[in-house]
């Protein structure tokens, strides 16, 4: 019979990090997208039928979400997971796991695949929540752990997932910043939620909204407040409150196929050593007064796929992607750093791009499946905690951005925040 974990052993679990190299110091557990051990990779978590959507499911319904990764230890590991749930801003819920989850508060992750002629050999997991074991009780967002057995403080990955019960509606816009000295270059989100379906004495104290730009949690605006309210309809459109730096298309590359060069793809090689090698074509730092709108742009995103083998999750292989980006000098202003899905959207230390000056350029390398995938060069500035995309990319207003508005909910003597409602809105 599978065992109930604690709530004590639960919550100190909460602060503790097994790092998965001396890049991250701090000793604590991160409430967020992140990988603890290297052998680690290709996290997904996405609602079941299209692995390039968002983990968000609605609250008693049958969407459900796959979680799927790869341990390339290749020796099969009896892995657990648990869910904890959030307020607003990622920090721990005032919840026993009782409140929030029904039934059991972990599970094993019991479906399991070995690599089948690949180079690079790797056991592929997969698990889908809610199930007869975990299911939710509350909206709100979540903490998806997974740890090694019989052991909550060996996390090996964490994920954000959301589940929304839909009790308010939004109608949203994407458009020039208000600012006549940014409109060319940032996007202004202004939105209206209507509450007629909620119950609300102080608007201000219990409605609020998070607004996310593709994929990133970095630049992302929280905490939101309306600016005015007529009836049961709150306005979020405080003139230069809700704005985003546009960025510029995406870069992509194609590497479905190891057998040919496809798209932006310059060389394939095999070392018997190191594993096929990927050479993409040499990027250059984009012209500040030229927007580039690509076809091939998914906001960040990869898909995994193979064109070689039938089975992308078990026969893909790994390749290591080589980047280049010429560049005269070298960097005193800040780090540079590839980013996207590809890197959880994060600022790794495996991905920041090294000068050389034999070649005048930054190089970085990431170890990837095979599939399509979206990046970008950001600048993270000394003593800064928001990437730029400015020096690398440049930022238009024509950017073809997504945003995600998160509506949260809490009621006067509530103890947890309630998501009412999730939007998506693209810049066009």
């Amino acid at each position: 019979m599978k065992k109930i974990l604690s709530f004590t052993l639960l919550l100190l679990s909460c602060f503790k990090l097994i790092s998965q190299n001396d890049y991250y110091t701090e000793n604590y557990l991160r409430n967020q997208d992140f990988v603890y051990n290297e052998n680690i990779k290709t996290v997904m978590l996405y609602k079941l039928g299209f692995e390039m959507s968002a983990p968000i499911v609605a609250l008693h319904s049958d969407e459900k979400l796959v979680l799927t990764f790869d341990d390339l230890s290749a020796d099969y590991v009896k892995y657990e997971y648990t869910i904890i749930h959030c307020d607003a801003d990622w920090n721990v819920s005032d919840l026993m796991p009782g409140d929030y989850l029904e039934s059991f508060t972990d599970d094993y992750i019991d479906d399991f695949a070995y690599s089948v002629n690949t180079m690079q050999s790797y056991v592929n997991y997969r698990k889908i929540i809610p199930n007869d074991v975990i299911s939710f009780k509350l909206s709100g967002n979540y903490l998806l752990k997974v740890y090694t057995e019989n052991n909550p403080d060996q996390v090996i990955l964490t994920r954000r997932f959301f589940v929304v019960e839909d009790k308010a509606t939004v109608d949203g816009e994407v458009r020039m910043s208000s600012n006549v000295n940014e409109r060319n270059w940032r996007q202004e989100v202004n939105c209206m939620v209507n509450t007629t379906g909620l119950t609300i004495i102080d608007p201000y104290q219990e409605i609020k909204l998070t607004i996310r730009q593709n994929g990133r949690w970095d630049n992302s605006i929280t905490g939101i407040k309306p600016y005015q309210i007529r009836n049961n309809e709150l306005y979020f459109n405080e003139i230069g409150s809700n704005v985003f730096d546009g960025g510029n298309g995406f870069r992509y590359f194609d590497i479905k196929t190891l057998r040919s060069n496809t798209m932006r793809v310059n060389a394939v090689e095999y070392d018997p050593v190191k594993g096929y090698q990927v050479y993409l074509h040499d990027d250059e730092i984009k012209k500040k007064h030229v927007y580039v709108d690509i076809q091939e742009n998914i906001n960040g995103r990869y898909l995994i796929k193979t064109e070689d083998m039938p089975d992308a999750h078990i026969q893909s292989e790994y390749a290591t992607v080589n980047f280049f980006l010429s560049y005269p000098t070298p960097l005193i202003e800040g780090k540079l750093y590839v980013t996207g899905g590809l890197t959880n959207w994060q600022l790794l230390r495996e991905a920041e791009m090294k000068y050389n000056p034999a070649r005048k350029g930054f190089e970085a390398n990431l170890l990837l499946k095979q599939g399509f995938y979206n990046y970008q060069y950001v600048l993270l500035p000394n003593n800064k905690k928001v990437a730029d995309l400015w020096f690398a990319e440049g930022n238009f207003y024509e950017t073809n951005n997504e945003y995600t508005i998160y509506v949260y909910y809490r009621p006067q003597g509530s103890r947890y925040d309630q998501l009412v409602n999730v939007t998506m809105i693209l810049a066009h």
